[in-house]
């Protein structure tokens, strides 16, 4: 009987992560992996039944840590500007990191082929968005933003409001990387644009 390990298990997301950030997923096979690991196919399969199954394991791995980061920087007892910022900055600077970019384009390419977008959507983006969505609850609740509005819908204006400036143009590479100064003024930007929209 085979024995899983805890380290064996990492060290396969971890190579797998290397392939598919340099090769991409649909180019990265459970054959090179095992190959890479040094071990066999079967001893791949007794961990993961699937590449689609490592490929979500790759994702949360590199991506949970940062996205709990980014969303976790909502605070009830800030001032809600101030608060808001402090979640701007900090989601700007996870979504323009080389790792977030390479999942992101990974995804992209895949999403019209397999259910692998509408996955790493539940695992990622929409479970982050749900606790802006949340926080914006608490937010209407204490009369700091306008009792008619949905919280969903605000949180993704302000998610659009956010990623219009440089979101897109860095992603292509039609910009350099913004400077932590030229984040802070394009989160200012988007976050007094909300809270007109919604105060």
């Amino acid at each position: 009987m085979r024995v899983k390990t805890e380290k064996k298990r990492l060290a396969i997301i971890e190579i797998a992560k290397e392939a598919f950030f340099s090769q991409g997923f649909e180019k990265t096979s459970m054959s090179y992996i095992s190959q890479q690991l040094g071990g066999s196919k079967a001893t791949l399969y007794n961990y993961f039944s699937s590449k689609d199954e490592i490929f979500y394991a790759v994702m949360e791995s590199s991506a949970t840590e940062l996205i709990a980061n980014a969303f976790n920087s909502l605070n009830n007892a800030k001032e809600i500007r101030a608060s808001l910022i402090a979640f701007g900055i900090n989601y700007l600077d996870l979504i323009l990191t080389p790792e977030i970019m390479a999942i992101q384009r990974m995804v992209m390419a895949e999403a019209g082929k397999s259910d692998l977008g509408k996955k790493f959507y539940a695992k990622g983006p929409k479970r982050g968005w749900d606790e802006v969505s949340k926080f914006l609850t608490l937010r209407i609740e204490s009369k700091e933003l306008r009792a008619d509005i949905q919280p969903w819908h605000a949180a993704m204006q302000l998610k659009g409001l956010l990623e219009a400036e440089l979101v897109m143009p860095y992603s292509l590479g039609a910009i350099d990387k913004p400077t932590a100064k030229q984040i802070r003024d394009i989160v200012e930007r988007a976050i007094d644009a909300f809270l007109t929209l919604n105060q």
